[in-house]
């Protein structure tokens, strides 16, 4: 699983596209080495963006089957004791998973061609962070020499190794332009790139599978762009706060606001909060205000996390977890995230990292 906590795909999405016949069905046939666990797993993502199990069985020497049926190919996952997750794109086919438990990420999964082409895409990827892992050594070392010309080098071979896994995404979707694998490798990378970088890939998808559910969900990012992007006007809101009262985008007029989206169940958020109230406490004379979304879905959490660390801004929450309206207009697939807003109610910046935002800051207030 991702470390960062993310927000994939609602659960609507996963009941569209019913073309297929409900006589069609789906046979996951594992045969592993070295199991000890007496049961395997399979997972799927529910409405509210957890992974919870859909079926069970039992292991008998290390092979074990899942039947059922998709609408369309969905991503699951099966887990095997205590080992980690082995993904598997299921399609109504016959699907063949075969390797050792102690190596789930060499475990080859076989029969499902919309998996073969997530996983084709998927080691893309993965060459591209294997050189940004480097790169980043080599940055780190370049920075302590103060040796800038090599920082200049090396930042931009770093981004060349992000535009190479765009342009070769372009190329396989231009190639396989109904591939539900390549859709959902594309809805991946909006962890990485903002959609308008993917928007000449998106828009390559053939109209036939325009209803499936990753393209749909692609396609209605691209729409939401549109609507919340640097220079557009932020969409409004009513929250229920932690007061008791309620809070909406104009109570924040003729400031500038930064709408920071976090839950009690996110570490990385509670490590931004604490950076984010630094700049809070240099600001909030000059103008500056913090609205903390939470997408909690319990009170009781919520209030123990703000109560644990206060930090003097307003805290708001609809407790609708993933499902929060103010969490889909304003494009949240993963927290920490958060938008600066200006007084005049426009967007300035779109999850900013943390150095972005405080020289954003430092610029518009002058020190």
């Amino acid at each position: 699983m991702q470390s960062v906590m993310i927000r994939f795909l609602p659960f609507f999405l996963f009941l569209l596209f019913m073309s297929c016949s409900k006589n069609e069905s789906f046979l996951i046939q594992g045969d592993l080495r070295f199991v000890n666990a007496s049961k395997a797993y399979l997972l799927e993502q529910n409405e509210l963006g957890d992974i919870v199990v859909r079926d069970s069985t039992s292991i008998r020497g290390g092979v074990f089957r899942f039947h059922g049926h998709v609408d369309s190919p969905t991503m699951m996952y099966v887990q095997v004791g205590r080992r980690h997750p082995i993904d598997v794109l299921v399609e109504n086919t016959k699907i063949n998973m075969t390797g050792s438990i102690l190596l789930p990420d060499e475990v080859k999964v076989e029969g499902s061609r919309s998996h073969s082409e997530f996983s084709t895409l998927q080691k893309e990827m993965l060459k591209m962070k294997g050189e940004h892992n480097n790169l980043l050594i080599e940055l780190t070392n370049a920075k302590k020499q103060n040796d800038y010309a090599e920082v200049k080098s090396l930042t931009k071979k770093y981004n060349d190794a992000s535009e190479k896994l765009l342009t070769n995404t372009q190329k396989f979707v231009a190639g396989n332009p109904t591939s539900v694998g390549a859709a959902y490798f594309v809805c991946m990378l909006l962890q990485y790139f903002d959609v308008m970088k993917l928007k000449e890939i998106i828009v390559s998808f053939d109209a036939s599978v325009s209803d499936n559910q990753y393209v749909k969900f692609l396609n209605e990012e691209l729409a939401l762009n549109q609507k919340l992007s640097v220079e557009s006007v932020a969409p409004d809101f009513h929250l229920p706060t932690l007061a008791g009262d309620s809070v909406s985008l104009a109570d924040y007029e003729g400031q500038y606001l930064f709408i920071d989206f976090w839950a009690s169940w996110c570490p990385q958020s509670a490590e931004r909060r604490q950076r984010i109230a630094k700049s809070f406490e240099k600001y909030k004379k000059s103008g500056f205000s913090v609205l903390a979304v939470s997408l909690d879905r319990e009170e009781k959490d919520w209030r123990a996390a703000v109560d644990e660390k206060p930090y003097g801004w307003t805290e708001a929450s609809d407790l609708l977890y993933w499902e929060s309206p103010i969490s889909k207009v304003y494009r949240v697939h993963k927290i920490p995230y958060g938008v600066l807003i200006d007084p005049t109610g426009k967007v300035v910046s779109i999850n900013p990292r943390r150095y972005m935002l405080e020289a954003k800051l430092s610029n518009i207030f002058g020190y």
